[in-house]
């Protein structure tokens, strides 16, 4: 557990200072990222099972590895994030172009990987697909 906790304490030193709008956007969209990123993370589950008797395995949906294929790194699973999550708010709202929301998601990514090797993690592993 100490692990996790060292990781949530670098990550809330990125946090922005309290009061201002602009840092609390960057924050909200930067826990929407990791929110997501835990997502495609948790598609990858092996180890599920539904309860009766007996107990069924609940097979992986492994979102990531259907996008990206085999072999994907951290860093393009994080990119993956960043644009499920962009694409899916502007499909709400409807207000950017597909260049203008392309280059937010480049320049979102660019700052992921600041904050994700910041926080000691390896961005070009490789994930399992076991």
């Amino acid at each position: 557990m100490g692990s996790i906790d060292n990781r949530i304490s670098r990550l809330e030193r990125n946090r922005p200072p309290e009061g201002d709008p602009e840092a609390d956007l960057k924050w909200a969209v930067s826990r929407d990222i990791l929110a997501e990123f835990a997502r495609l993370k948790a598609s990858r589950a092996t180890n599920s099972w539904r309860g009766g008797d007996p107990m069924v395995r609940i097979e992986p949906e492994d979102i990531p590895g259907k996008i990206l294929g085999e072999g994907y790194t951290t860093g393009q699973m994080m990119e993956l994030a960043v644009r499920r999550v962009f694409e899916r708010e502007n499909s709400l709202i409807c207000l950017l172009d597909l260049e203008t929301l392309e280059d937010i998601i480049e320049r979102w990514t660019i700052y992921m990987r600041e904050l994700a090797i910041t926080s000691g993690w390896d961005w070009d592993k490789v994930e399992d697909t076991d």
